[in-house]
């Protein structure tokens, strides 16, 4: 029997394979690149709704260049997930990240597209978590916990997606805002944190109740406006905040002394592990497609644990 041949093997990759491939040529990891490439367009458009809604006026010309990106800004995210898709080691993270990457692109179709669109991306979701849940209850309680985390930010990817569908809007906002803040609040007890990044976590949560407490009005416009926070009590996004600061420390430290092994000897961690917290934080509440793909992304990197 005759061997495929290279181009035999790339004519039958598939786009996230491909995408590996290229990314191969960029000196950085690939799970890195998925990171970043998911979180300058939703950084950058959760940046932009709270500037165009200030007080003031911004210059035309950053406007004019926004309303033409801003509804592109979700095919970088999706285009992260395919990436992901292809450097994954589970078969369930492949095909989900692979319906989440495929069906954010579906969204660039228009309008008609959206319902189609979110379906299959929280379906790829589903996938990829379930997976995920199930290796995890063979392999013990800290795994569990991290399913956990991962099913909490799922449920609230699907919830506001079907209240932005119109399915009873004014009940599951609220819920969908409650399950993706408690998600990203809980990120602390899934993942390796030291007392360092849990006191900047409690830091920045007292100071999210502080300036909440001092200008309730501007705090809820930055938070319904950039966040698509609906709903919810103070407390709850002060955990977000502090949850995902410390997951955020935490991963920076992984990143800078790297992880110890059993044998004693430090393992190097990629910087996906702080690109994960910081997507989730500056994503929000997932009830639009660019938001909910973004979340998908972190839970992809969260999913496949630290890479080295």
């Amino acid at each position: 029997m005759s061997r495929p041949t290279i181009d035999t093997e790339r004519a039958n990759a598939g786009p996230g394979e491909r995408l590996v491939r290229l990314g191969g040529a960029v000196p950085v990891a690939p799970r890195t690149l998925a990171g970043l490439l998911a979180l300058v367009p939703v950084a950058g458009a959760t940046l932009y709704r709270v500037a165009h809604n200030a007080p003031g006026t911004l210059p035309p010309a950053v406007i004019d260049t926004a309303t033409a990106l801003l509804p592109l800004a979700v095919a970088a995210p999706a285009l992260a997930a395919l990436l992901l898709a292809g450097a994954a080691d589970r078969r369930t993270a492949r095909l989900g990240l692979a319906f989440v990457g495929a069906f954010g692109l579906v969204s660039l179709a228009g309008g008609s597209a959206w319902f189609p669109a979110a379906v299959g991306v929280s379906a790829g979701l589903l996938v990829l978590v379930g997976g995920r849940g199930r290796s995890a209850l063979a392999r013990g309680t800290t795994e569990v916990r991290q399913a956990g985390v991962l099913a909490l930010l799922t449920a609230g990817v699907l919830v506001s997606l079907a209240a932005t569908a119109g399915l009873a809007p004014a009940t599951l906002r609220p819920v969908g805002s409650g399950l993706a803040l408690l998600g990203v609040g809980l990120l602390p007890a899934s993942l390796p944190t030291d007392r360092l990044a849990l006191l900047a976590g409690a830091a920045a949560g007292l100071l999210t109740v502080a300036v909440a407490s001092s200008v309730p009005y501007v705090a809820g416009a930055v938070l319904l406006v950039g966040g698509g926070v609906v709903g919810v009590p103070v407390g709850l996004v002060a955990l977000a905040v502090g949850g995902g600061v410390a997951a955020t420390v935490g991963g920076l430290r992984r990143v800078i002394g790297g992880v110890a092994d059993a044998d004693g000897s430090l393992r190097p961690v990629g910087v996906s592990a702080a690109v994960a917290p910081v997507l989730l934080l500056t994503a929000g509440v997932p009830g639009t497609l660019l938001r909910a793909v973004g979340v998908a992304v972190a839970v992809g990197l969260l999913a496949g644990g630290d890479p080295s």
